[in-house]
């Protein structure tokens, strides 16, 4: 039933010209790189830079539900245990569901590096984006990642994450 609804709803709303949606993926796209950057050198002002500060915001890590606020103490707790990460990132979709928002989407994989020394290793997963055009300006209103996460064998080199 509700697929029926937002699909109605949907159906109604004016979609972007093509020569924007072009305009918009390369915006969105930047930010994107920021929030990778961000995330591969455990620096939560990069990652937070993009992200909406507002009671819309919500974000999702493996089926748990954030807030701005929780996300942001979530995020700062994170980063000062690890060293680094490597984000993999493929399949790379935009799509368009009302004219000043963008769906993001791609396959995710992570390797983490703890300051302890433990490494923990992804398999592939999914990562969501909406990001919404307010003013000039696009940020991430919602965001979601969805993965299982292992811990490297101690004997290997860490590999990179299936594609």
């Amino acid at each position: 039933m509700l697929f029926t609804v937002f699909t109605g709803w949907g159906a109604n709303l004016s979609q972007p010209a093509d020569p924007d949606k072009e305009q918009m993926i390369k915006e969105v796209k930047v930010l994107v790189d920021k929030l990778v950057q961000g995330c591969e050198t455990a620096n939560a002002d990069a990652v937070l830079g993009v992200s909406a500060n507002s009671p819309e915001f919500s974000y999702v890590v493996n089926r748990q539900f954030n807030t701005y606020s929780e996300f942001e103490n979530g995020l700062k707790g994170w980063f000062d245990m690890i060293t680094g990460q490597k984000l993999t990132v493929e399949n790379e979709r935009f799509t368009f569901p009302f004219f000043n928002s963008v769906l993001y989407s791609a396959d995710l994989g992570i390797v983490m590096n703890y300051k302890n020394g433990r490494t923990v290793v992804t398999d592939r997963g999914r990562w969501l984006l909406l990001f919404k055009k307010t003013g000039a300006d696009w940020k991430l209103v919602h965001g979601s990642e969805f993965y299982i996460y292992k811990d490297a064998p101690k004997d290997a080199p860490t590999p990179p994450p299936a594609p």
